[in-house]
């Protein structure tokens, strides 16, 4: 959602034609490594979230290095996590959920985007944090795992909200809670994990624009601003709210800091976890 909105405003923005290319599966680390051995003349560039600052910690192998094969260009948007269910599980809030799970631990299954996905990681905090254990059923990638959490064959997923909203709006879905410290100001009905006395689990979706590392400044620079122009009109930041998300912007120099952040933000979360993949 996020990125055909922006890349349709790119392509008018730069003159250029703009190719969405998704390369998904690996936890995105498919499209990473392509990214990463793409030229660096500024016509391929990467949109991930910054989630992928933790697998360094998580991996033991990784095809590119996050810091040495990537020049940050600017933050985007953001989108918060929520636990979701569907209406059929006999908990209407995440107190009530917590309680089922402890009385019926195997009674209930999570769809999971696959085993290191942001979708992963943030059920493995919240889990941690209400000191439950319910069943991980995996799907190779968000969208199925949704599909199944509406189709009633698993019981619960964690999404994000821009991706939840429609399905919530429709019934298909029930909210719990945003895996945030404040609710988000695009769905302030919904309460928050540390609303139920959660607040260590948080987890927000926040995509940031990338290019190859070697990529000339002035290319960087010029594509920083193009994306600050965009993303400041008002018509797309007032689409992309309906859509949850919130638009933030940076400076190649702040993406850059913020991105070493949430690796260093990450690596005692990991470790306590006790979650290290091949």
């Amino acid at each position: 959602t996020l990125a055909r909105s922006f890349a349709e405003r790119m392509r008018v923005r730069l003159g250029q034609p703009l190719v969405l290319e998704n390369r998904g599966g690996a936890a995105s680390n498919i499209g990473m490594e392509h990214a990463a051995r793409a030229p660096a003349d500024g016509y391929t560039l990467v949109i991930n979230a910054d989630n992928v600052a933790f697998f360094p910690h998580l991996y033991q192998r990784l095809p590119y290095d996050l810091f040495r094969d990537f020049a940050p260009i600017s933050y985007l948007a953001a989108t918060p996590m929520v636990v979701a269910s569907n209406p059929s599980v006999p908990a209407r809030s995440l107190d009530e959920l917590i309680a089922l799970a402890r009385r019926r631990p195997d009674q209930m299954n999570f769809a999971s985007a696959g085993q290191g996905t942001p979708h992963h990681l943030a059920w493995e905090l919240f889990q941690r944090e209400a000191g439950i254990r319910i069943t991980q059923v995996e799907y190779r990638g968000n969208g199925p795992a949704m599909t199944d959490v509406i189709a009633g064959h698993a019981s619960l997923g964690i999404f994000s909200l821009g991706a939840a909203q429609p399905q919530f709006a429709a019934g298909t879905l029930r909210p719990l809670a945003v895996l945030s410290p404040t609710r988000a100001r695009t769905a302030p009905d919904i309460p928050t994990t540390a609303e139920f006395g959660l607040p260590g689990a948080r987890m927000a979706l926040r995509f940031l624009l990338m290019a190859p590392a070697a990529t000339p400044r002035e290319i960087v620079d010029m594509l920083n601003t193009a994306t600050r122009d965009v993303l400041s009109e008002p018509d797309l930041a007032t689409a992309l709210s309906r859509s949850g998300f919130d638009v933030g912007l940076s400076t190649p120099e702040e993406a850059a800091e913020e991105l070493r952040a949430e690796y260093t933000r990450w690596e005692p979360i990991l470790r306590d976890l006790g979650i290290r993949l091949g």
